[in-house]
């Protein structure tokens, strides 16, 4: 990211190297950012959810909403790295990376970006699982055990942050009403 930064990009797109994700849909996230050039753009894994392990999908949901809380807004697959952030908010968020910090660094990123103005979009995008796929490097029970610290430290320091699970709440109820549907699928 440093170094896209350092080349003067105006974006900065991440993607994990899993081969969960199909690079082709990366002008999807530069067409939305282009539309909203403030936001955080996320790839979310959203077509063919349903075959998605069910453990995996299980984790995602509960980090959706605690992150989304802590951020103050719904969060769609908040564990996806296929991620698209414009320069000018990376420039004034700075978010300790580094080896071991893994998912909890994205997570942490997600919650900052929010706390710093910008809204956190979703895109849908296919997510590849199969046979022949790589397995993903995230650990629900250890990685959530890792995540889980930092996020708690963010929510009491703003007191349990009460106004960000109001606005979570209540967006997702907003959704789901649009929708006529299911209230985890909140704000695209």
């Amino acid at each position: 990211i440093a170094r896209a930064l350092d080349m003067g990009a105006e974006a900065v797109i991440t993607l994990d190297a899993d081969g969960q994700h199909e690079p082709e849909e990366i002008p999807r996230l530069v067409r939305a950012w282009q539309a909203a050039p403030g936001d955080v753009i996320v790839g979310a894994r959203l077509r063919d959810a349903e075959r998605a392990p069910r453990l995996r999908k299980g984790a995602n949901r509960i980090g959706d909403f605690w992150i989304g809380w802590a951020a103050g807004q719904p969060i769609e697959d908040s564990q996806s790295g296929f991620r698209l952030y414009p320069a000018a908010l990376l420039r004034r968020v700075a978010v300790p990376s580094g080896r071991g910090r893994g998912f909890v660094y994205e997570s942490e990123m997600l919650i900052e970006c929010a706390r710093a103005g910008a809204r956190i979009r979703s895109v849908a995008i296919a997510s590849i699982y199969g046979a022949n796929a790589r397995p993903s490097h995230f650990r629900p029970i250890a990685d959530f055990a890792a995540i889980a610290p930092m996020v708690a430290v963010k929510l009491l320091a703003r007191g349990m942050y009460p106004a960000g699970l109001y606005r979570l709440l209540t967006a997702r109820r907003r959704h789901a009403r649009a929708e006529g549907g299911d209230a985890a699928s909140a704000d695209r």
